[in-house]
């Protein structure tokens, strides 16, 4: 009797893991996500550039800015329009080999799936004039 009851378990823990197995099989072929392009605009000779392009929050960012004139400084901060986020202060370094300007930054999340940004840029050229650009954009959990 004790052989039947232990044969009996033994053919419903294989049932179940044939079953379990059978269900992970199911599972539809996953396609790789998409690539998406980078998030690009022109503000007059200033070209932006940020990628990942669909400017995911808690994620590394790049923000890159390429001019038509020469530039000695560049900085910039990233301010909440949605929802009040504080400043975000950007940080550049030039790489004179590419002749980009390049910031690497994070947004922070909030209950906004889709916030909206306000990009605040303050360029001064070989002269020392100082010019000011802004622009908004829209980031998302991913």
């Amino acid at each position: 009797m004790k052989e039947s009851g232990l044969l009996k378990r033994c053919f419903s823990i294989v049932a179940m893991l044939l079953f379990v197995v059978g269900i992970g099989g199911c599972e539809g072929k996953k396609e790789p996500a998409a690539a998406i392009a980078d998030w690009q605009i022109a503000l007059g000779d200033i070209q932006l550039t940020i990628s990942p392009g669909q400017i995911p929050v808690e994620t590394l960012l790049r923000l890159q800015l390429r001019s038509e004139q020469p530039l000695q400084l560049v900085s910039a901060e990233m301010t909440g329009v949605s929802m009040y986020m504080g400043k975000i202060p950007l940080r550049f370094t030039f790489d004179a080999a590419t002749g980009l300007w390049s910031s690497d930054f994070m947004l922070g999340a909030c209950s906004d799936p889709k916030m909206i940004w306000q990009l605040q840029l303050q360029l001064t050229d070989s002269s020392g004039t100082v010019r000011q650009l802004s622009t908004q954009l829209q980031s998302s959990w991913r």
